[in-house]
């Protein structure tokens, strides 16, 4: 049976340098949560306030653990840049299904899906939008997106 060289022992076996976000790095969580109380309407936004750096990875860990959001309630989430402008507006997560309660895989998007390795080029944050449906007023919803930072 023949052992196919993954990218990082082809780069060790030629001596070249691996970035943090490739094979090692700090494993961080960017927790996002609802207020107590949130009179939430379709198409409404929630994000967290923590700036990733260039160089962020995304893993494929990421989940939401959440209320009855209410009838046709999808959940996407993604990343903007600092001045607000979404970047990839369902990059970790794209219409994830959060109309009865339980606990998402947030794993769908672009940025995570099949395989895929997006590393950040400039410093983000990660939102999130409840769409399709009129959320649930005060329905809660925990967001815990994991990344591998460069530091």
């Amino acid at each position: 049976m023949a052992e196919i060289e993954s990218r990082q022992a082809a780069k060790v076996a030629a001596r070249s340098k691996m970035s943090p976000n490739e094979a090692y790095g700090k494993k961080r969580v960017i927790v996002i949560t609802s207020p107590a109380t949130a009179a939430w309407a379709q198409n409404d936004t929630i994000a967290s306030p923590q700036l990733l750096p260039a160089g962020t990875r995304f893993t494929c860990n990421s989940f939401a653990s959440h209320a009855a959001m209410g009838a046709s309630v999808t959940l996407d989430v993604g990343i903007r840049d600092v001045n607000g402008d979404a970047i990839d507006a369902d990059g970790i997560a794209d219409g994830i299904d959060v109309s009865a309660a339980g606990r998402s895989a947030l794993n769908n998007g672009a940025l995570v899906a099949a395989g895929a390795e997006y590393v950040t080029t400039e410093p983000c944050y990660v939102y999130a939008t409840l769409g399709g449906g009129d959320p649930t007023d005060d329905a809660q919803i925990r967001i815990e997106v994991e990344v591998v930072t460069p530091d």
